[in-house]
């Protein structure tokens, strides 16, 4: 599976989702896991990496708006965006999804190409409501009792970019040290692998490395790299490493 793969969840009847439509998703850059209950749904959010949760409210079996208001309710998975779809299109049903925690409301039928643009505008959003900076340093990062020292690629709030080419699963856990400019303390955080970028000859300037999600601050670490990242902010940099 392609690193920009969109993983997109779909709590519907699995007869929905033919396999001819996953192929279809497929060659529009989405895989596709479905499930038919919120305890299905909730086996797969543990063992995979989903970007995005798309719920069909027409889907009389399950409970479409209690699931959304369980899911946005889980510290484990408030984040992750959810799509709620249905055939009827009145404000009530509109307000109802939205309220429920919802992220986005869409009419069906529509067209894939328009839906799956729809989903990569939505995770553009989430992207770029987390500021990152570039920052001139080295990361100091620790896995399994082996210590690396490799530089910075750029840092926000939830993670950071390291610019290597070592080649580490995801879901790698690591204990991270760095200095920020300005402070002496460095910051001890520990991190997940969450992503491997690889070198891209089409796109020379897409730096290759590990994003890795912050997990776990040390102190008062996280205070610390909240207000530097508040000074030094301000640029929109569009990139999809470590959320």
């Amino acid at each position: 599976m392609s690193d920009d793969t969109i993983k997109m969840l779909s709590v519907d009847n699995k007869s929905v989702t033919t396999n001819l439509d996953r192929a279809g998703y497929r060659k529009m850059g989405v895989h596709v896991c479905a499930s038919n209950s919120y305890h299905d749904a909730v086996e797969n959010l543990k063992k995979k990496d989903i970007d995005v949760i798309v719920i069909n409210m027409d889907f009389e079996e399950i409970d479409a708006i209690g699931i959304t208001k369980h899911l946005k309710s889980d510290e484990r998975w408030k984040d992750i965006m959810i799509v709620v779809t249905s055939v009827r299109s009145n404000a009530s049903v509109r307000k109802k999804a939205l309220n429920a925690g919802a992220d986005l409301f869409v009419e069906q039928p529509i067209p894939r190409t328009f839906f799956i643009e729809k989903i990569k505008n939505l995770l553009e959003q989430q992207t770029r409501t987390t500021e990152r900076v570039e920052i001139h340093g080295d990361v100091e990062f620790e896995i399994d009792e082996e210590t690396f020292t490799s530089r910075i690629g750029d840092l926000s709030i939830s993670g950071m970019l390291i610019a290597t080419e070592m080649e580490v699963g995801d879901g790698t856990q690591m204990n991270l040290s760095f200095t920020l400019p300005g402070y002496k303390k460095p910051l001890k955080v520990r991190g997940e692998v969450v992503r491997t970028i690889h070198y891209n000859p089409n796109s020379p300037n897409r730096p290759t490395g590990l994003g890795v999600r912050f997990v776990e601050f040390n102190g008062d670490s996280e205070k610390r790299l909240s207000s530097y990242i508040d000074k030094t902010s301000g640029k929109e940099v569009e990139m999809l490493y470590y959320l």
